[in-house]
C-alpha cells in the first residue's frame, strides 16, 4: 500500500455523524478529553448528540486521526464496532431484526447500505456453498480512514451476528486488503473467524461464510414490520450524495490496488456503471483512465523500486505487465532511466 493518496478530502457534509459521536461518547466515557480533538477537526461538540447530524469528510477524517492521537489508540475502529447495534439505524435497523432469517437480513443490508455510510458498498454473491459479503469503497477515502472504516464494519459485523445466531457462529473466513495493524492480536477476539491480512487486489473487506447457516430463522421475524420500514427506507436512497470526484476515486483504487493493475472495466462495475460512462466522467474532470492508470502505475514502480528486497521482475509482476522487457520500457519512457538505474540511484547518493 502507497498509504495516503495525494488528493484533497472532500468538504461535502454528506457524511453520518454517528460513528464520531459514538466514538466520542465512549472516549469521553474512558476519561478522555476530546475537546481539543474536536476543536482541530472544526466540530462543535453539540452537533453530535443530533441523530441526523453530518459531517464533511474533512471533518471526519481530522476527528478519528484526532481522536486517535487523543486517546493514544489505534484501535479505535475496533472498539466503536463492538458498540454498534442496530438501534443506530432507526428504519433500516428495524428491518434487520424483522427478517426472516439471517441471509435476508444481510440482503437487506446491502441492499441499503449507502444508508449506512455513502463512502462504502456492500455486495453479496454465492460462491459454492459459501455467501461471500464484499464490502469496498465507492468514494475516495485516505488509506486510515478505510482501514479504520474496514474494522468497524467487520467487528459490527460479528458482534451482530453472533447475537443473532442461537449456536453461535461457524468458523468463517475474513479477508482484508490492509496490512495488519499495531493491534491484530485483538482481531482473535473474533475467533472462530479466521484473519488473512495483506490480500491482494482492490482494496476491500471480503467475508465468506456457509451459507447455510444463513438459513437459520430470526427470532423476531416480523413480515408487517420489515415492509412498513422498507416502505420508508426505498425513497432515501435517491437522495444519497453524488460522487464528488471520480479521478480522486479512480485514482485511490489505483494505488490502493495490491498486486494487480485494476481495469476501467473492473472499477466501473463497481459502481454499477459502464465503462463508456466511467470514461465521460473522468473526461468532465479534464482526465483519461489510461492517464491515470499509467500515473498510478509509474508511482507504484517508484515506491517499490526504493524498497529493498523487492526485485524489478516482481514489480513488473504487480502492475500487470506481461513480462520485465514491457515494464522496462514503460518506466524508460516516462522516467528517462531503467527501473535498476533508478532504484541504484538512491543507494549511491547514501554512500
Amino acid at each position: 500500500m502507497l498509504g495516503e493518496s495525494p488528493w484533497s478530502v472532500e468538504n461535502i457534509s454528506d457524511n453520518p455523524a454517528r460513528y464520531v459521536a459514538l466514538m466520542v461518547r465512549h472516549l469521553e466515557s474512558q476519561g478522555v478529553d476530546c475537546r481539543g480533538a474536536l476543536q482541530a477537526a472544526g466540530i462543535d461538540r453539540a452537533r453530535l448528540d443530533h441523530s441526523q447530524a453530518l459531517l464533511s469528510g474533512a471533518q471526519i477524517t481530522s476527528a478519528v486521526r484526532q481522536l486517535a492521537l487523543a486517546s493514544q489508540r489505534t484501535d479505535l475502529g475496533f472498539i466503536i464496532g463492538g458498540l454498534i447495534g442496530p438501534g443506530l439505524f432507526g428504519d433500516l435497523g428495524r428491518a434487520l431484526l424483522s427478517c426472516a432469517t439471517l441471509r435476508d437480513a444481510i440482503e437487506i443490508s446491502a441492499r441499503y447500505f449507502a444508508l449506512v455510510t455513502p463512502r462504502f458498498s456492500m455486495r453479496t454473491r454465492e460462491v459454492g456453498d459459501r455467501l461471500e459479503i464484499c464490502w469496498q469503497p465507492v468514494q475516495p477515502v485516505p488509506y486510515d480512514l478505510m482501514s479504520a472504516a474496514f474494522e468497524i464494519i467487520l467487528v459490527s459485523f460479528h458482534r451482530q451476528v453472533e447475537r443473532l445466531l442461537p449456536g453461535g457462529l461457524p468458523p468463517y473466513d475474513i479477508h482484508l486488503s490492509m496490512s495488519a495493524p499495531p493491534h491484530a492480536e485483538r482481531y482473535r477476539e473474533l475467533k472462530p473467524a479466521r484473519c488473512h491480512f495483506g490480500q491482494g487486489g482492490l482494496p476491500a473487506l471480503r467475508i465468506e461464510i456457509d451459507a447455510q447457516v444463513l438459513n437459520i430463522p430470526m427470532p423476531l421475524l416480523n413480515a408487517a414490520d420489515l415492509a412498513e420500514a422498507e416502505q420508508r427506507l426505498q425513497p432515501r436512497l435517491h437522495i444519497q450524495p453524488k460522487q464528488e470526484s471520480w479521478v480522486a476515486w479512480v485514482r485511490m483504487m489505483l494505488n490502493e490496488a495490491l498486486d494487480c493493475q485494476p481495469t476501467q472495466e473492473e472499477l466501473a462495475g463497481l459502481v454499477n456503471l459502464s465503462t463508456s460512462t466511467l470514461a465521460r466522467h473522468l473526461l468532465s474532470e479534464g482526465c483519461s483512465f489510461r492517464d491515470l492508470a499509467n500515473e498510478s502505475r509509474h508511482e507504484r514502480a517508484c515506491h517499490w523500486l526504493g524498497e529493498d528486497g523487492v526485485t524489478v521482475s516482481e514489480i513488473a509482476r504487480r502492475l500487470g505487465y506481461t513480462s520485465v522487457a514491457n515494464f522496462s520500457r514503460a518506466f524508460r519512457a516516462r522516467s528517462g532511466v531503467s527501473p535498476r538505474a533508478f532504484a541504484l540511484g538512491p543507494r549511491r547518493a547514501r554512500t
